[in-house]
C-alpha cells in the first residue's frame, strides 16, 4: 500500500461508538476546536480518530468493549481525510462483538495494510496524541527514536575531528565504536600478557645462566666423590662369597620348585578330575524319579470298576421304574402283567452278578496299588543308600585334595625360603640395609650427574638482550592501539553528538544514552526534560506543551504529517513554544455546554476523491 505521508481529516461519521448512539456528521477544519461540558463526547471524537487508523483508542488500550455504545451493538467510524497531494479518501472501520471490518475507499483491508500506509501504531499515537509518547511508551519510546534517528557515516564524523585523529583513523573500519575499542582492548590485553609471558622467560633465561655457570664449577667435584664412596660400597659387597656357586644353588632351587608345582598340579588335576565324575554321577541318581510299571493296570481296572458302577445305575433306574405297559429295559417291547415278575427276577439276578464283579475288580485295584507302594519304597531305597555311599566317596576325594595342597605347599614353602634367602644374599652380599641403601643412592645420583655433565656441554648461554628487543616491540604497539583507542573514544563521542543533534528541540530535552568519556561506551541513560525539569514533575499543561514538541520530533523522523488532537486545552493559556506543522484539533472543556466541532478554517481538496 502506498505510504499516506501526510493527510488532514475533514470530516467523520460515528455511531455505536461510547455515547454516540446514532450516526452522528463532525465537520472538520485546520485547526479545529471542538467544545462541550464533562461527558459530552469530545474526547470520544479523539478515541474514534484512532480507533479508524490503528483500531485502538487514544491512548492505546487494548480494552476495545469499552468502545460499544449501550444500545448499538455495531461500532462505525467513518473518516474522510485529504492526502498530501489533496485527494479526498475514506476510511472505514466497523466491530460488531469481536469481529472487525476494514475499508479504504470501498476496499477492505487488513491492519497490516493500514500499519504500511500510516506507519506503526505507535508512530502514529505519537504524533496524534502529544501525551502517549511518554506516558504509554516509556522506555520502549527509546527504542522508536532509535529506529527512525537518521544514520551518521564514518567520512561525516571523522570531518569533524582534529586532523591528527583524522589520519589515524581514516583507514580504520568503525562500524561500531563499542566492538571496536572492545576488540583493541583484547589485543592490549593479550599483549600486555605477551610482555608478562616474554618477561618470565627472560628471568628464567638468566637464572639459568647462574645455575649452569655454578654446576659448572661444583658437578665435576661432586661427580668424582661418588664415584670413589661408590667403588668403595660395591669392592665390600661380595668380598669372600662364592657369587658363581650361589647362583648355580639358585638354579638348582628353582628347577626342583618348578616340579614340584607340576607335580601338584597333576595329581591335583587326577583327582579332581574323579571327584567332578563322581558329583556328576551324584547329580544325575539324584535327578533320577521312580516310574511305576502299575500305571497302565490301574488306570485299566479303574476304567473297568467305573463301568461296572454305571451299568449297575442304569439296571437300579430300570428296576425302578417297571410297570405294566412301560417299555422293557431288554427287548424294549411294553410289558405285560403276566411278564412283570419275570423281568424283575432278571434284574435282580443282573444287579448281583454286577455288585460280585465290581468287588472283585475292587479288590484288584487294591492289590496294584499295593505293588505300586512297595516298588516306589524299594526304588527310594536303594536310590538313598547309593547317594549315602558316593557322597562319603566324595569327601574321601575331597580330603586327598586337601591332603595334597597342603603335602606340596609346605615342599614349596621350604624351597621357596631358600630361594628368598639366596636371592638377598645375593643382592645385599655383605653390605648392611643402610649401606645397600646408599650403594643404589650413589649409583642413581652418578647417573643424574652424568647427565646433567652431558647436557651442560651443549648448552650456551641465553642473552637476555633478545627478550629486551621483544619486550620494547610489544610495548611500542600497545601505545599504538591505546592511542587508536582515545582516537575512538572521542570519535564516538562526536558520532554520538552528531546522531542525536536530530533529537533538538525548543524546550525538551531527550537523552537516550550516556558516552563514558573514559571509554567512549554508551550507557543507558534514557531521560526526558522539559525547561530543566522532569516529566513526572509537570503540570499538566506543561506535559500538553512538552507533548507537542514531541509530536513534531516524530514528524520530522519519520517524514509523516498527520494531526494532532490536544484535550483539555482549557488548562493551557498558550503554545508558543511550539510551531504546528499540519491539522491541529483543540477540545476544550465548556461547563454544561453542548457539544460543538467548529472548523476555524476550511480543509480544501485540491482534486477528486480517490478511486
Amino acid at each position: 500500500m502506498k505510504k499516506i505521508e501526510q493527510f488532514q481529516i475533514t470530516g467523520m461519521t460515528i455511531s455505536g461508538f461510547k455515547n454516540y448512539q446514532e450516526p452522528t456528521e463532525l465537520v472538520f477544519g485546520n485547526p479545529t476546536v471542538i467544545t462541550g461540558g464533562n461527558g459530552r463526547g469530545k474526547t470520544s471524537i479523539a478515541d474514534a480518530i484512532s480507533f479508524a487508523v490503528t483500531g485502538l483508542p487514544f491512548f492505546g488500550e487494548r480494552g476495545l468493549d469499552r468502545l460499544h455504545n449501550e444500545v448499538n451493538p455495531l461500532v462505525s467510524v467513518r473518516m474522510r481525510f485529504l492526502d498530501e497531494n489533496g485527494m479526498s479518501h475514506e476510511l472505514t472501520r466497523t466491530r460488531r462483538e469481536s469481529r472487525v471490518s476494514i475499508t479504504y475507499d470501498g476496499y477492505e483491508l487488513r491492519q497490516l495494510d493500514l500499519s504500511d500506509m500510516f506507519g506503526e501504531r505507535d508512530v502514529f499515537l505519537s504524533i496524534f496524541n502529544p501525551l502517549y509518547f511518554i506516558e504509554e511508551l516509556g522506555d520502549e519510546g527509546r527504542n522508536l527514536l532509535e529506529h527512525y534517528l537518521p544514520k551518521v557515516s564514518q567520512p561525516e564524523v571523522l570531518a569533524q575531528l582534529s586532523p591528527e585523529v583524522r589520519t589515524r583513523l581514516e583507514k580504520e573500519e568503525i562500524l561500531s565504536p563499542e566492538a571496536y575499542m572492545k576488540a583493541r582492548r583484547e589485543e592490549i590485553r593479550n599483549l600486555e600478557e605477551r610482555i608478562v609471558y616474554i618477561t618470565g622467560q627472560r628471568d628464567q633465561a638468566a637464572a639459568q645462566n647462574r645455575s649452569n655457570t655454578e654446576k659448572h664449577k661444583t658437578l665435576p667435584q661432586r661427580y668424582d666423590a661418588l664415584k670413589q664412596e661408590l667403588s668403595a660400597l660395591e669392592a665390600r659387597q661380595f668380598s669372600g662369597m662364592d657369587v658363581s656357586a650361589m647362583h648355580d644353588q639358585l638354579l638348582e632351587f628353582s628347577a626342583r620348585y618348578s616340579e614340584v608345582r607340576r607335580d601338584e598340579q597333576s595329581e591335583d588335576a587326577e583327582v579332581r578330575g574323579q571327584l567332578t565324575a563322581l558329583r556328576e554321577k551324584i547329580a544325575a541318581r539324584k535327578a533320577e524319579v521312580y516310574q511305576s510299571k502299575y500305571t497302565q493296570p490301574l488306570a485299566e481296572a479303574q476304567a473297568r470298576g467305573e463301568a461296572l458302577a454305571a451299568q449297575y445305575k442304569r439296571d437300579a433306574v430300570s428296576y425302578r421304574a417297571l410297570a405294566p405297559g412301560a417299555a422293557c429295559p431288554i427287548c424294549r417291547r411294553p410289558i405285560t402283567a403276566s411278564e412283570l415278575s419275570a423281568i424283575q427276577d432278571h434284574l435282580r439276578h443282573s444287579a448281583t452278578d454286577l455288585l460280585a464283579q465290581g468287588k472283585e475288580q475292587q479288590a484288584q485295584i487294591e492289590e496294584l496299588r499295593s505293588l505300586d507302594r512297595k516298588a516306589e519304597e524299594t526304588f527310594q531305597r536303594f536310590q538313598s543308600d547309593d547317594l549315602r555311599k558316593w557322597e562319603a566317596d566324595a569327601q574321601q576325594l575331597e580330603n586327598q585334595i586337601q591332603q595334597l595342597a597342603a603335602d606340596a605347599a609346605g615342599r614349596a614353602d621350604n624351597l621357596r625360603t631358600a630361594i628368598q634367602t639366596l636371592t638377598t644374599e645375593l643382592e645385599y652380599g655383605r653390605l648392611t640395609q643402610e649401606e645397600y641403601d646408599r650403594l643404589q643412592a650413589c649409583r642413581e645420583e652418578c647417573r643424574q650427574c652424568e647427565a646433567e655433565l652431558a647436557a651442560l656441554q651443549g648448552v650456551s648461554e641465553t642473552d637476555p638482550a633478545g627478550f629486551d628487543r621483544q619486550i620494547a616491540g610489544l610495548e611500542s604497539e600497545i601505545a599504538e592501539k591505546k592511542k587508536l583507542v582515545a582516537d575512538v573514544t572521542v570519535y564516538a563521542s562526536k558520532r554520538a553528538e552528531m546522531t542525536f543533534s536530530a533529537l533538538r528541540m525548543n524546550r525538551v530535552e531527550i537523552s537516550l544514552y550516556h558516552v563514558v568519556k573514559s571509554t567512549g561506551e554508551w550507557k543507558d541513560a534514557f531521560k526526558f526534560n522539559y525547561c530543566g525539569r522532569r516529566y513526572d514533575r509537570l503540570s499538566l499543561s506543561e506535559k500538553v506543551r512538552a507533548g507537542m514538541e514531541l509530536s513534531e520530533l516524530v514528524k520530522r523522523l519519520t517524514g509523516r504529517n498527520y494531526p494532532v488532537f490536544v484535550d483539555n486545552m482549557e488548562s493551557i493559556d498558550d503554545l508558543e513554544n511550539v510551531r504546528p506543522t499540519g491539522q491541529m484539533i483543540f477540545a476544550k472543556c465548556v461547563s454544561r455546554a453542548e457539544l460543538s466541532v467548529r472548523p476555524v478554517q476550511p480543509v480544501i481538496a485540491a482534486g477528486p476523491k480517490a478511486a
